[in-house]
């Protein structure tokens, strides 16, 4: 909400024209080591309700990506799946 209207609408304008994209849509980027499952899916879910609610259905992400992974739980494969909509995967290390 900070942020002045024009930004917002030339924003929304760009997530509309599809000529900016959001990448994975989590709310952050959790950390693998040690989560429960739960709180996993949950901030993907509130990231994924946020860009929905501010940008419409067309910024629901496609791609995802994971830097510097040291192994992924069953739970982030899943995230990072194509059963979860994601149409590209980047892993980098």
């Amino acid at each position: 909400d900070t942020q002045p209207r024009r930004i917002k609408n030339l924003t929304k304008k760009l997530v509309s024209n599809r000529q900016l994209e959001f990448i994975n849509g989590g709310w952050c980027m959790h950390d693998e080591a040690a989560p429960y499952y739960v709180e996993m899916v949950d901030q993907t879910t509130r990231g994924h309700q946020f860009l929905v609610k501010e940008f419409g259905k067309v910024a629901n992400p496609k791609g995802t990506w994971q830097i510097d992974p040291f192994g992924h739980s069953n739970t982030q494969a899943w995230l990072l799946s194509a059963e979860a909509g994601m149409g590209s995967l980047f892993w980098g290390r």
